[in-house]
């Protein structure tokens, strides 16, 4: 045979084939760095039928810390427990998993943000304690947020899902949708979800972003095939924050909207009780002038800034000084102005900012 194809973010080595034909007669793969691989690693070539056909897929996780809903909650089970990046069900007394309350057909839902072409979906269990085990379990992937059904089924499973197992489920096709749900249909039950990873090919790992110059104290996240950084730095005034990010070869983030906006308010909120402040240096300036009331982006585009009274403080940002994401919690500072303590940064390669 020729060369095999290649999946996206694959890499693979070839072996000879030993009939002096000088063609290939199997493939192995490889996923570059944060990437998971589906499917079978090696493909062999048939002399008369060619290459095997089913392709390995290279994927990453889109939906870890996106945003979730269910049909109902717990005390101790939130629906955010599902996709917090930890198992979660190895200790019978401190498992973090979901759970809604018993009830007819529920289900779990994660927000994607923007539709993503999803191959894989993997489900992790909880395990111990004799809780009600999975079972007649569907897996739905679409942009409809209110009509579960409306949106196109990747995987069906009759049977029963063990207590403490991971267990993938593949779509016949890929299937490209905004909202991916979890539901137990028919059944009167609890549902209960210690992990659930969406993986898609058609997005960034976080190994893909990684600079080799990153403080312990940074964390690496992808979005719309963008990198996005949050330092702890020293950087006390704007022009520091945006060396920061300019020595990692990137830019205070700039010129954000639409879903990119949720985004980026979504990562803020669910960090907001490690964060000393709530005030957050992005790529906006206002214009020189007492009177100037114009801001623009690094790239020097306009920017249209809302003001915002912060919430959960007593006092009032000075509006000459901070501005905000509409509907956000936290004031974004972008001028000069004093860091009470050690700001924090986001974004790479193209987008960046600094939290104080």
């Amino acid at each position: 045979c020729g060369p095999p194809a290649i999946p996206a973010n694959a890499k693979v080595h070839t072996e000879k084939a030993t009939d002096g034909s000088g063609g290939l007669k199997s493939a192995r793969y490889d996923c570059d760095s944060g990437y998971e691989l589906f499917g079978p690693d090696t493909i062999r070539c048939d002399p008369a039928k060619g290459w095997d056909r089913e392709l390995p897929f290279c994927g990453t996780n889109v939906a870890y810390r996106k945003p979730v809903n269910q049909s109902s909650a717990t005390r101790s089970g939130p629906a955010g427990f599902a996709n917090d990046g930890k198992p979660g069900n190895q200790n019978p007394d401190g498992q973090e998993c979901s759970e809604t309350q018993k009830e007819v057909s529920p289900w779990w839902r994660v927000d994607l943000l923007t539709p993503e072409a999803v191959r894989v979906v993997r489900i992790t269990t909880r395990g111990c304690c004799g809780h009600q085990p999975l079972q007649d379990l569907e897996i739905r992937v679409g942009n409809s947020s209110s009509d579960l059904q409306r949106n196109p089924l990747c995987a069906w499973y009759p049977g029963t899902v063990d207590e403490g197992t991971t267990k993938s489920f593949t779509c016949a096709r890929p299937l490209v949708g905004q909202y991916v749900t979890v539901q137990l249909v028919g059944v009167e039950s609890s549902l209960s979800l210690c992990e659930v990873e969406v993986f898609s090919n058609d997005e960034f790992s976080s190994d893909r972003c990684a600079s080799p110059n990153l403080s312990v104290e940074t964390v690496l996240t992808t979005f719309a095939k963008t990198c996005y950084e949050f330092h702890i730095t020293r950087g006390e005034s704007f022009e520091k924050a945006r060396a920061v990010c300019k020595s990692h070869g990137g830019d205070l983030i700039h010129d954000f909207r639409g879903v990119t906006t949720d985004y980026i308010i979504s990562e803020l909120e669910r960090r907001k009780t490690d964060l000393r402040t709530q005030l957050v240096w992005i790529g906006a300036q206002k214009e020189p002038g007492i009177t100037s009331r114009t801001w623009k982006w690094v790239n020097g585009k306009q920017a249209a800034i809302t003001r915002l009274v912060r919430r959960r403080t007593a006092r009032r940002p000075d509006p000459e000084r901070a501005i905000s994401i509409p509907n956000a919690n936290h004031a974004l500072r972008t001028t000069a102005d004093k860091f009470s303590r050690s700001p924090y940064t986001l974004g790479r390669p193209a987008e960046c900012g600094i939290q104080s």
